[in-house]
């Protein structure tokens, strides 16, 4: 049993001893270079949201409930005391078993739905991938990434139309500054999102000085199709 400070002190311990640092932490688990190091050093986020948690237990090589707290452990255990945890912790193993060195991952088309901006269409196909390099890109659960081509010019320099993303697709809403995709009618586009840690105004953006940038109220934030892992660019 721990509290959160001492939940803290061993997840700093446990980073040491795997020889990262926080910003790389930060980035596996899909969030700003800095949020390891707030919550650990400044306190905030006073806990880590469920997402981040199995993220980085999975990272650092322990079960979950080992970097959990004791009032987080005493609400999952009304009712059924061990179950969810037993679940949690079988699933982190089972993606962890080297079963076998490659990974299949989707590749989708990028026409979407013109009823609600998703990808409706069946996967053009899929691409087969070295497991160790995927988990080199991302923590996230392999059938989590999806592969698919920009066609647009909107955030060029930074991607290109023809460029080919690595996504997440596990994010249905922007959680941290980063690369997203969104729909507009049947057009897939890549956008710099920013939140701010003031207000949490959502700043949408692109790279390319053509197209125009624009702003959310807190709680607005446009829906997303994933965060963006990876750029492929053609040479």
């Amino acid at each position: 049993m721990a509290d959160i400070e001492e939940i803290r002190k061993k997840i700093d311990r446990l980073i040491s001893e795997k020889g990262l640092n926080y910003r790389d932490v930060s980035l596996k688990i899909g969030r700003k270079d800095s949020y390891i190091q707030q919550y650990v050093k400044y306190r905030y986020p006073r806990r880590l949201k469920e997402i981040d948690r199995i993220r980085l237990a999975k990272l650092l090589g322990v079960d979950d409930a080992e970097i959990m707290d004791d009032e987080v452990i005493a609400t999952k255990s009304i009712g059924t005391p061990t179950g969810k945890l037993d679940v949690i912790s079988e699933l982190i193993k089972a993606s962890c078993s080297p079963e076998s060195s490659l990974v299949s991952l989707e590749v989708l088309n990028p026409k979407l739905s013109e009823k609600d901006s998703s990808f409706a269409d069946k996967p053009l196909g899929r691409h087969l991938v070295c497991k160790s390099i995927l988990e080199d890109l991302t923590i996230a659960e392999p059938e989590n990434i999806k592969i698919v081509k920009i066609t647009n010019e909107s955030m060029a320099p930074t991607i290109n139309a023809g460029d080919i993303v690595w996504f997440d697709s596990s994010y249905t809403h922007p959680e941290a500054d980063g690369l997203y995709l969104i729909g507009s009618g049947r057009e897939l586009l890549a956008r710099r999102i920013q939140i701010s840690p003031l207000d949490g105004t959502v700043t949408i953006s692109t790279d390319n000085a053509a197209y125009q940038s624009y702003q959310a109220p807190k709680g607005k934030a446009p829906k997303t199709l994933g965060k963006i892992v990876c750029v492929t660019h053609k040479v």
